[in-house]
């Protein structure tokens, strides 16, 4: 299967980046921070001409909209449902196509096991923690990124230790390992985006492909048998250009 993938294009800012007509690929994987669920004209100008099966994930943008973050996952996926019916959202729930398994969520993270620093830093300094409503319309803290992040985990696990014939590709907004390319490498905030207790579940599970995003960093690495890569737009600049000057438009392509 040859599967392409995005993330972190941040539609919301209008910036008139256009996915390439006539991509030759079966699948595309959409790994959050796409849009926010605030405007979904946006997702429907990108997929225009995109008529094969794409999976999407949501990132932490995508709940910037101030209201519980459960109700507009419901309204997405019935939204989807209607409007592009060849997009599956993913909540922490595997998908199966043409003989390649798929798991994905948002992850969130560990902040490194509950690192108490860093959760009170990225509290105050992070928009997540202003921005995103819990189901009870409460304030999103960091320590509902820990349960969040435990929930994803127990879930990949089980689908993990699933007997399945095929390769298996995992899908996370937050980087599941570091990326050895990174500018932000011991940063108070790193744990904010990254779960460093995935690296030891790639080294036994190995599956094929993992994909993520968050980090306006491009990333193609190797860990044993799993290729881990992440293609991400970035913010725009305002002299021109994104973020990740290595963002590949026609959606990196892999094989799987």
């Amino acid at each position: 299967m040859k599967i392409i993938s995005y993330s972190d294009l941040h539609l919301e800012f209008k910036s008139g980046w256009k996915m390439p007509e006539n991509i030759d690929a079966d699948l595309m994987i959409l790994a959050g921070d796409i849009i926010t669920f605030q405007d979904y004209s946006l997702l429907t100008e990108f997929l225009t001409g995109w008529e094969k099966p794409a999976l999407y994930i949501a990132g932490n943008h995508e709940y910037y909209t101030r209201t519980p973050k459960d109700k507009e996952e419901e309204a997405f996926k019935k939204w989807l449902a209607t409007s592009h019916s060849n997009v599956t959202f993913l909540r922490d729930e595997p998908a199966s196509i043409d003989g390649v398994h798929f798991f994905g969520g948002t992850m969130w993270t560990d902040f490194n096991g509950g690192n108490e620093q860093a959760m009170k830093i990225a509290e105050f300094q992070v928009n997540d923690f202003k921005l995103i409503r819990n189901p009870d319309s409460s304030s999103f803290k960091p320590v509902d990124t820990l349960k969040l992040h435990g929930r994803y985990v127990k879930e990949l696990l089980k689908w993990l230790e699933t007997d399945l014939t095929g390769p298996r590709v995992v899908i996370s907004h937050h980087a599941p390992v570091i990326n050895p390319h990174t500018r932000f490498t011991g940063g108070p905030l790193t744990p904010a985006f990254t779960s460093l207790d995935m690296l030891e579940l790639i080294k036994k599970y190995q599956p094929a492909l993992w994909v993520y995003g968050h980090t306006h960093e491009c990333d193609d690495q190797m860990i044993g048998n799993t290729r881990v890569i992440s293609n991400q737009l970035g913010y725009p600049s305002y002299f021109g250009g994104f973020d990740c000057a290595d963002f590949d438009e026609k959606g990196k392509l892999v094989d799987v």
